[in-house]
């Protein structure tokens, strides 16, 4: 990613807290309070909310942040919407911080938005910035994929990736596109001039006429307005969601249904990846997404767990949890943790969402406090958390935020001093929540997370010195899983975000 800038916002209230376990209620310091028809922990404080339907991903530079926008994917209403908003953190003396400075209008499904680092895509000329963007079809590159042969007609396009010149904040251009079979999220490479693009993570891919594997797209994005197809990547009978990378890039880790891969995508490997290993947890249905710490010591991977989990009673429970995965040894994973979903508070009345995903709290897309090891996550019905996992048996919750209403939160991330939040029935919301702040202001003092012991400095290449590694599973899951609800939906009111009605066109 691009360099990450602090921003502390001045306020006049000094909060002060004490970290509570997961698995706590509010009598350990930590208390609730409702605001409209929602309820958050009295440290987040929401600063702006910028109002839109079909909200989706979020990245960041040190100024901007971009948010991809879909269409018609759970609303048939909103079928003419989406593309990519662009928002001013900062602001100057003409604009307010948190302002949309411009809107590319592209229809299109998921629009899943990724930062390409200068740094590694265009390092001749770093005062460019490109985003990619993932779609299963999207009108605005139609033509250009039309005779595409490596993609597939979808939504009333094809599905593909273009790449966004947004240099100029105020004036984004499409400066490049290219097809695949099933195109529903990209992960550009860490160090080296590569995006990923990812099937979905199921079985014949999403949304693609053939009943077949969906493969990995490889593209070469060393120059970004000409991307290369190298090869499509076969690996399992799943394909990914979504990788995550080890720092220094050598190893990745594919999420699907079933299983989370891992590959050694080093050297030669980066076009031809290798699978070294393979994590099995039968507690998680759909494994997500796989975000690594940036010192490379913890996986978190998320259960989406379909439509099978929900908010109901004061406990969670096992499915739809974020499981923390030791991989200081990148090849060699062992179960660390768990943190659990956040159910609604006791006290807190009940929080209305809209229509597929009422009463859900499953894991969705998430990252790291930059330097710590503290993780905000978005969680649907459940809002966003933000945990502390420096002891990773024993997760501490450090914040709580659900808007209530419509509220779909597909992504909840801190970039810049804050927390903001993708929301499919409300848009983009600004949290400051100061402990947040404080953390990577610590962390970067230190070059360590804050409560990581002296050994636990960060290296390049992923390894911490420290504790010894023990493998939880048997702590953790339980040997005779718990049934999972049944929960009966039409394909239209899935709450997997993956398995919308096919549009094939």
């Amino acid at each position: 990613m691009g360099a990450r800038r602090l921003f502390v916002l001045v306020s006049a209230l000094a909060l002060a807290f004490s970290l509570l376990p997961a698995t706590a209620g509010a009598a350990d310091g930590l208390t609730y309070e409702q605001f409209e028809n929602g309820t958050k922990t009295d440290n987040v404080e929401v600063l702006k909310r910028i109002g839109f339907t079909g909200a989706t991903e979020i990245d960041a530079d040190g100024r901007y942040a971009y948010v991809g926008q879909f269409s018609g994917k759970y609303d048939r209403n909103t079928i003419d919407q989406g593309g990519l908003y662009i928002i001013d953190m900062v602001g100057d003396e003409d604009t307010e911080p948190f302002t949309v400075v411009s809107k590319l209008e592209c229809t299109g499904t998921d629009n899943y938005i990724r930062l390409m680092d200068p740094a590694v895509f265009n390092p001749d000329e770093p005062e460019k910035q490109y985003v990619v963007m993932a779609h299963h079809g999207n009108r605005c590159n139609a033509r250009d994929l039309r005779n595409d042969p490596n993609t597939q007609a979808g939504y009333g396009a094809f599905n593909g990736i273009m790449v966004i010149d947004v240099t100029d904040r105020a004036n984004p251009v499409i400066v490049d596109s290219i097809g695949h079979e099933s195109a529903h999220t990209v992960m550009p490479h860490p160090t080296r001039p590569y995006l990923y693009i990812l099937p979905g993570g199921t079985a014949n891919g999403i949304n693609t006429g053939r009943r077949r594997i969906s493969p990995t797209g490889i593209i070469d994005a060393s120059n970004p307005t000409d991307l290369k197809y190298i090869t499509a990547f076969q690996h399992n009978a799943q394909g990914c969601h979504d990788l995550g990378w080890t720092p220094d890039g050598d190893y990745a880790y594919c999420a699907g249904i079933g299983e989370i891969q891992v590959w050694d995508v080093s050297g030669d490997r980066i076009e031809n990846p290798l699978v070294v290993n393979t994590i099995v947890n039968p507690a998680i249905q759909f494994a997500h997404n796989a975000v690594l710490s940036d010192d490379g010591k913890y996986l978190l991977i998320n259960d989406e767990a379909f439509g099978f989990h929900t908010c109901r009673g004061d406990a969670a429970d096992l499915y739809g949890s974020l499981w923390i995965y030791d991989v200081s040894i990148p090849n060699l994973p062992i179960l660390a943790g768990r943190i659990e979903p956040p159910g609604h508070p006791k006290g807190s009345g009940q929080v209305n969402t809209a229509g597929w995903v009422t009463e859900w709290c499953a894991a969705h897309n998430y990252n790291f406090v930059p330097g710590t090891y503290t993780v905000v996550a978005s969680w649907f019905g459940g809002g966003m958390t933000a945990h502390d996992i420096t002891d990773p048996l024993n997760p501490e919750l450090v914040a709580q935020y659900m808007p209530g209403g419509d509220s779909v939160m597909w992504s909840a991330h801190y970039y810049n001093g804050y927390v903001l939040t993708g929301d499919m029935g409300l848009g983009v919301d600004i949290l400051d929540i100061p402990e947040l702040r404080e953390a990577e202001a610590a962390a970067a003092a230190t070059g360590a997370p804050e409560g990581a012991g002296s050994g636990d400095a960060m290296f390049g290449a992923g390894l911490s010195l420290g504790a010894p590694r023990i493998d939880r599973t048997a702590e953790l899951v339980p040997a005779v899983l718990p049934p999972r609800p049944v929960v009966e939906r039409g394909i239209g009111e899935s709450g997997f975000c993956v398995v919308p009605g096919n549009r094939n066109t």
